[in-house]
C-alpha cells in the first residue's frame, strides 16, 4: 500500500471558461483580456487526473498562489480505488 501512496496525480484548478470563434483565438495577442464565465470571488473547480474533485478558493500564501479546498464531491471516494473512507 505504501508504494501506491507515492503515485503522483495531476491536480489542476479551472478558473473559468470562455467561448469564442476560431477567428477570435487566432487574433489573440499578448495582453489580450479574455472574459471568463465566473466572478473573481467565485470558487474554482479542482480536478484530479481530469476528474472533478471539488471546489476551492484561490489564496496567496507567502507570495505564491494556493488553493483552499472548500468542498470535496460526495461521490469522489466511491469512484476512486485509492481513496479510503477512514482517512
Amino acid at each position: 500500500m505504501g508504494a501506491l501512496l507515492d503515485v503522483e496525480l495531476r491536480l489542476h484548478a479551472e478558473l473559468g471558461r470562455a467561448r469564442m470563434p476560431l477567428t477570435g483565438t487566432v487574433d489573440l495577442a499578448e495582453g489580450t483580456i479574455v472574459d471568463l464565465d465566473r466572478a473573481p470571488e467565485d470558487p474554482v473547480d479542482v480536478y484530479v487526473n481530469g476528474r472533478r474533485f471539488g471546489s476551492a478558493r484561490l489564496i496567496v500564501v507567502d507570495g505564491e498562489w494556493a488553493l483552499r479546498l472548500e468542498s470535496i464531491d460526495a461521490d469522489w471516494g466511491s469512484q476512486v480505488p485509492l481513496a479510503r473512507a477512514d482517512h
